[in-house]
């Protein structure tokens, strides 16, 4: 978490104060409740969206018909903007997770911004680069492990990336089913798995939510070492 309160690996955690004010100030604020969708795959992408509060969840449909869930994006990230930049159609599906406010921004108005400020590219580009590095390591991860490690792996992705506290606990707010699809995995897998003796001590599953009890532990089953930012 950057001195300004959004989280250094976002979008606006990534920018000056400066910068950052000047993205903001191109948007009109939306409140979006959850399960509404932001955008869905197909439409024209007349539009970037900031997310101010709240999450997402990225999904697309495949060929086959099959629903994936590309990534979570977090209080802070910029969600829209490849159609704006391509100046295509959505590839995919963007919904609340949570209640949710977020800042529109017209696609002329964030295609200016980016070329009067390098340093909102920049930002753009380094965001760009995470998601990449992200779904090539759930990608290597689902060929390298098994289901177990695997959940540890995207429990601490995730909590690395939201930092969210419940009884002075992390918590990993997202279904079985939707961390079944992160790792490729079938929901019913992923529901043993966190019932099993690998995950037992170290987890505590509720509705909708994951408890992480033991990080060093987790780290330890995921085989890595623990995120600095998720230990005391």
């Amino acid at each position: 978490m950057t001195s300004s309160g959004w989280h250094h690996l976002s979008f606006l955690g990534r920018l000056s104060p400066s910068a950052r004010d000047a993205v903001l100030r191109l948007g009109l604020p939306k409140t979006v409740q959850r399960d509404e969708p932001l955008m869905r795959q197909g439409e024209p992408g007349t539009a970037v969206y900031v997310l101010v509060d709240g999450r997402v969840a990225v999904t697309r449909v495949v060929e086959n018909g099959a629903l994936s869930l590309l990534g979570i994006r977090h209080r802070g990230d910029l969600v829209g903007e490849m159609a704006v930049i391509d100046d295509g159609v959505r590839t995919a599906t963007v919904t609340a997770l949570d209640r949710s406010v977020v800042s529109v921004i017209p696609a002329s108005s964030f295609l200016t911004c980016l070329k009067e400020h390098p340093e909102a590219m920049l930002a753009l580009s380094a965001m760009t680069g995470d998601r990449l590095t992200l779904a090539n390591i759930y990608r290597a991860d689902a060929a390298a492990y098994a289901v177990e490690v695997r959940l540890a792996r995207a429990l601490l992705y995730q909590a690395r990336r939201s930092l969210d506290r419940e009884h002075g606990r992390l918590v990993v707010k997202l279904r079985q089913k939707q961390l079944a699809m992160l790792i490729g995995a079938q929901e019913g897998t992923v529901q043993k798995a966190l019932r099993g003796s690998a995950l037992r001590d170290l987890v505590l599953c509720g509705r909708g939510r994951v408890l992480l009890l033991d990080v060093p532990g987790l780290a330890r089953l995921a085989e890595m070492e623990p995120p600095p930012e998720l230990c005391p």
